[in-house]
């Protein structure tokens, strides 16, 4: 089959190969890829960002049909649209899987990075983290129901009102994503970015949120967002800050930051992380699209084909659009 293959650690070292298609174990399920979206983290293993990845085919936002289930699975069809999580595997036993918390542990393994992922034509998925995509959602829409997920999990993680202010920092398909969400939520939510950004920024406002190129003097939110991930874009988070807020980390710093941390202190901040998702996170995620109290479409700037992998990950680098899908399936990939 086709498949997008990193070659080395080394940046950039990325090609186009054939591989065999995989073989459909007892109790796994065999999707065939309809979409698959290219998320940040997949742009930092194509820069060598995350070195030591134990299998080099990658992306795990992902929609398709199900081609071939596994001996002893029931409940699922072949034909069947579907979308999956990207943990693989977790231990079941730890305090975290019992409580429903299996993305956090310490031995999850997870599609697209420690097992092959959805830029192929087939991808191999255990049937509980599968989800079928409701009747009148699409496969491309299917596609964008990982990342929604992760901000859906952010969001619940903390208190959000009706008519409550957010501040969204980085208006990429996260804060782009957040921003949605977080109005669907009834906030009144509004979206800083630069001058770089400003092509997103567009987009955003085209959307209907309220964007920003630089801070108002003086304003002052009870929860600012950051998905920038850059010491900037926290530092703007944190001055926007009300005292008593809370700064919710969406964005993954990929170095290290320096931060006026004794102001948690003064202020009486709360700082909260969120990692991944879980599965009640993509039930209302899935909601959301099925009752189109989200509109995911407006994140999709491009849809090209597998073979176009390189100028739509330079494109996204150089801040080109919001979120690229590739369009793996055929035919499939036109519901």
């Amino acid at each position: 089959m086709r498949a997008l293959l990193r070659n080395s650690d080394t940046p950039r070292d990325f090609a186009m190969g054939e591989v065999p298609e995989p073989v459909t174990p007892p109790g796994m399920v065999k999707i065939k890829v309809a979409y698959a979206g290219i998320c940040g983290s997949d742009l930092h293993i194509y820069l060598g960002q995350e070195s030591g990845l134990p299998q080099g085919i990658h992306g795990h936002e992902f929609s398709g049909t199900i081609a071939e289930l596994g001996e002893g699975v029931s409940g699922f069809t072949v034909g069947q649209r579907v979308t999956a999580e990207h943990t693989a595997s977790t231990c079941g036993r730890c305090a975290y899987c019992k409580t429903g918390r299996y993305q956090l542990c310490s031995h999850r393994h997870s599609i697209g990075f420690d097992i092959p992922g959805a830029f192929a034509e087939y991808v191999l998925v255990d049937p509980q983290y599968i989800h079928p995509l409701p009747q009148g959602v699409s496969l491309k829409a299917g596609a964008l129901t990982e990342p929604l997920a992760c901000i859906i999990h952010a969001v619940e993680l903390v208190e959000v009102k009706p008519g409550m202010p957010v501040l969204v920092v980085g208006p990429g398909p996260m804060g782009f994503l957040a921003a949605l969400t977080l109005r669907a939520y009834g906030c009144q939510v509004e979206l800083l970015g630069t001058q770089v950004d400003r092509e997103r920024l567009e987009r955003a406002a085209a959307a209907g949120i309220s964007v920003l190129e630089e801070l108002r003097p003086g304003a002052s939110y009870p929860l600012t967002v950051d998905c920038s991930g850059a010491q900037g874009g926290i530092r703007s988070a944190m001055s926007a800050l009300e005292k008593g807020g809370t700064l919710l980390q969406v964005g993954i710093a990929t170095r290290e930051v320096t931060l006026p941390y004794d102001q948690v202190v003064y202020r009486e901040w709360k700082i909260q992380g969120t990692f991944c998702h879980t599965w009640k996170d993509w039930h209302q995620a899935l909601r959301l699209e099925e009752t189109g109290r989200l509109d995911l479409s407006l994140v999709v700037t491009g849809e090209v084909e597998l073979e176009d992998w390189q100028s739509a990950f330079e494109d996204l680098l150089d801040k080109k659009g919001m979120k690229t899908l590739f369009r793996i399936g055929g035919e499939e990939a036109a519901q």
